[in-house]
């Protein structure tokens, strides 16, 4: 029984291609320029067992050997060597030689794809009075080769989709009373050869106010935060209750009395009476101007009234008769004396004709 499975195994194994329990004997290799200032060149992990040796060469141009290296664990798995702009178009070969000198692998690389600039920086974001913001920054290489593009986002949301932008500044038109944060990254142009690959994104640049009630929720209250929250609350609420019930000052400042409206008019009356003496001309205080016109400006003089009569009366009594005019006069003058005080004057009555004999009749 186990002859039949070693034979079942050995003919099972036996189909399988041999690639799958070896490895590739030659490490890849990956250039790229960076920033137009240098190229550097990895190696696979494979590379990591061993400490290889690298060198290089451009077309038209000496071998050389690398001047720096990249290590890991004081294993070489990289290298650093100079380069000149005027190179990106040609090609570059290298090689990677063994501890013993021997050949391990040798490929040829076209560079002029493999192109990655530094990011922008000194970004900075000036407001127009036209309802703009325009975003600058510099780059390292001052190269009219360089495109741009520009991603934004309000109050941490999510970066909205990329947008195409001139070699150093880009315009955002009406922007909303949020916080704005810009970032901006560069890569060589089509009209340079176009590399497949952009800098990384700058650091990022602000501007506005940053609304956290529209992005960020309230963190979520512990039960024992609430608990706490709750027996304070309730703590509070009974001393304040006892202090109510046992203070009447602190409970007339915090519950004042409602005042009664009846009382005070009928009090304020009241005491409205008391002081002016039924006076209403005082409690108006009428100006004096005012309470001297509604006094009288004449005075009247009281006079006796006596009423005469006509009598025929004998010749014996004319002596008595003309005597009366004393008390005639007396009386007209006093008429005269009150229509001379009043505002019109009235004719003298003309004495009578004949001889009056006075009678007295009461009035």
């Amino acid at each position: 029984m186990s002859k039949m499975i070693l034979l079942v195994v050995s003919l099972f194994l036996g189909n399988i291609p041999s690639f799958v329990f070896s490895e590739s004997s030659e490490p890849k290799i990956n250039c790229l320029v960076i920033n137009l200032d240098y190229v550097n060149c990895t190696w696979s992990k494979l590379g990591l067992k061993y400490n290889y040796s690298f060198k290089s060469r451009f077309s038209h141009y000496d071998i050389l050997d690398c001047s720096t290296y990249h290590k890991i664990n004081s294993v070489n798995v990289g290298c650093k060597f100079p380069y000149k702009r005027t190179q990106r178009f040609n090609s570059l070969k290298t090689w990677l030689y063994s501890d013993s000198g021997s050949l391990v692998t040798e490929q040829n690389h076209t560079l002029k794809e493999y192109v990655k600039l530094n990011p922008p920086f000194n970004l900075s974001v000036v407001e127009r009075k036209d309802a703009e913001l325009w975003l600058y920054w510099n780059v390292t290489n001052d190269d009219n080769c360089i495109e741009s593009e520009v991603r934004h986002r309000t109050n941490n949301n999510d970066w909205k989709n990329p947008s195409a932008a001139s070699r150093t500044s880009f315009i955002l038109t009406f922007p909303s009373k949020k916080r704005y944060e810009f970032q901006v990254r560069a890569r060589i142009s089509s009209s340079c050869g176009e590399s497949k690959f952009w800098s990384d994104w700058s650091e990022s640049v602000y501007w506005g106010s940053l609304k956290t009630n529209d992005t960020e929720s309230l963190a979520p209250v512990s039960v024992t935060t609430l608990v706490l929250y709750t027996v304070g609350a309730t703590i509070i609420l009974v001393i304040l209750s006892c202090l109510l019930v046992r203070s009447e000052r602190l409970r007339i400042i915090l519950i004042p009395v409602v005042p009664n409206a009846g009382r005070n008019v009928s009090k304020y009356l009241a005491s409205l009476f008391d002081n002016y003496d039924d006076s209403m001309e005082k409690w108006l205080s009428m100006p004096k101007d005012l309470e001297n016109g509604f006094k009288p400006n004449f005075t009247e003089r009281a006079c006796p009234v006596r009423e005469y009569r006509m009598v025929s009366q004998s010749s014996s009594d004319s002596e008595s008769i003309l005597s009366n005019p004393t008390d005639l006069s007396s009386d007209y003058q006093c008429m005269h004396s009150y229509s001379s005080a009043s505002t019109i004057a009235g004719p003298a009555e003309p004495l009578p004709t004949q001889d009056p004999s006075p009678v007295d009749n009461p009035v």
